[in-house]
């Protein structure tokens, strides 16, 4: 008889993200059989991964009988290397830097490109990336700066250092490079920890989000986003997917099924907006209800002239002022966002593709199929599969 794998969970459970991740998890142990699990905390202040047992870790992990390791592995290099020289199973999500030898979590750039993207459409002249010293928070920041970079726009960059500042004084520089910006001014965050962590430093600057200041953040941990006033958007990651692959991988490891691992990746899945992205930043009313209207009808099959008669000018200036702030045409935009709300509907909704193009309005399944992937890159199956276990 197989005996049963047992797997320590270095994951915290209080964090979205990895909450996700724990769900993709079980859905694999699920479906692989019955599956032993130890979770220990993250922070490393327990055995087996305090510094006073380095030595003897092999030996504390064979008395747990454990089979592999999933999530936040300490720095420590001496129990790192530890781990790659007994080829101990180990899935991690990398902190401070990657992790050669193990299979590592890695982050997708275009989390970052896709913030600045939505900022940019937002009508935002002005940008800036809020992060921290660590790897994770560097790729979403070069993503965002490399975005930006082909409209010749050099956003402006506060980076944290959590660990050797208190908080009074990490939110005393915060309020002071707040109040330093060029407004209003579109902010994405490395994650919503951080958005929240702005929005608090806004009301003690006295700033408004998101007249002033709009924030962005990563992760769409809906408890942390909910507790913010005004509530955070948030750009939505992969988590249970890529926690059903690390399951999947671990699961070969412990095997030996295969000699190379790949690498796994956090991807953006969309944006989920709320109150803390506000599109009043852009000052032409005309232009700005034009934009309200569209996104506030997306699920209707709108045209051009609806949008027009939602304000009060002509067709062809609300064409010309609209093409010259948000850089597109009227068409293309209510194109785009209809695609958006089709791409989130896919990945969220176990609806055949064709049942969820017509509750948008849609009318011709290959006809959206053809603009889904001038807009997507993919097609609507390909992306469910791509962002769907």
């Amino acid at each position: 008889m197989q005996k049963t794998p047992k797997i320590i969970l270095m994951l915290d459970s209080s964090r979205a993200a990895d909450r996700g991740m724990i769900r993709g998890i079980m859905d694999y142990a699920t479906q692989r059989g019955s599956w032993s699990f130890y979770r220990h905390s993250p922070l490393f202040l327990k055995a087996p991964f305090s510094p006073s047992n380095q030595d003897d870790l092999l030996a504390r992990l064979r008395s747990l009988d454990a089979d592999g390791i999933i999530g936040y592995l300490p720095s420590s290099r001496t129990i790192q290397q530890l781990l790659i020289q007994h080829r101990f199973p180990a899935v991690t999500i990398p902190l401070k830097k990657l992790i050669p030898g193990i299979v590592n979590v890695l982050q997708d750039p275009a989390i970052g490109a896709l913030g600045a993207k939505y900022l940019r459409d937002q009508g935002f002249e002005h940008f800036a990336f809020c992060g921290q010293d660590n790897y994770w928070s560097q790729v979403r920041q070069e993503g965002f700066t490399d975005y930006l970079k082909t409209f010749q726009i050099r956003p402006l960059l506060f980076c944290d250092t959590v660990s050797r500042t208190s908080i009074e004084t990490r939110q005393q520089r915060l309020c002071q490079w707040l109040q330093s910006l060029p407004k209003p001014i579109g902010i994405m965050t490395c994650n919503d920890e951080k958005s929240m962590e702005l929005v608090e430093a806004c009301r003690e600057a006295g700033l408004h989000i998101p007249n002033e200041i709009a924030i962005l953040g990563v992760d769409n941990d809906e408890m942390i986003c909910g507790l913010s006033h005004p509530p955070l958007s948030s750009i939505e990651l992969n988590f249970q997917q890529v926690g059903y692959k690390a399951a999947e991988t671990l699961d070969l490891m412990i095997y030996r099924k295969k000699e190379k691992y790949d690498d796994l990746i956090f991807r953006p899945m969309g944006i989920v907006t709320r109150q803390s992205t506000d599109i009043r930043a852009i000052h032409d009313e005309d232009v700005a209800e034009a934009i309200r209207f569209i996104h506030n009808n997306a699920k209707r099959d709108i045209r051009v002239e609806d949008v027009v008669n939602a304000t009060a000018i002509s067709i062809r200036s609300l064409q010309l002022r609209f093409k010259k702030i948000v850089g597109r045409g009227i068409s293309q935009h209510i194109r785009m966002i209809r695609i958006q709300q089709l791409a989130h509907q896919i990945i969220h909704s176990n609806q055949p593709i064709s049942i969820i193009a017509r509750e948008l309005d849609f009318h011709d399944i290959n006809h959206v199929s053809r603009i889904f992937r001038r807009e997507m890159g993919i097609s609507p199956l390909e992306y469910r599969k791509k962002f769907r276990l």
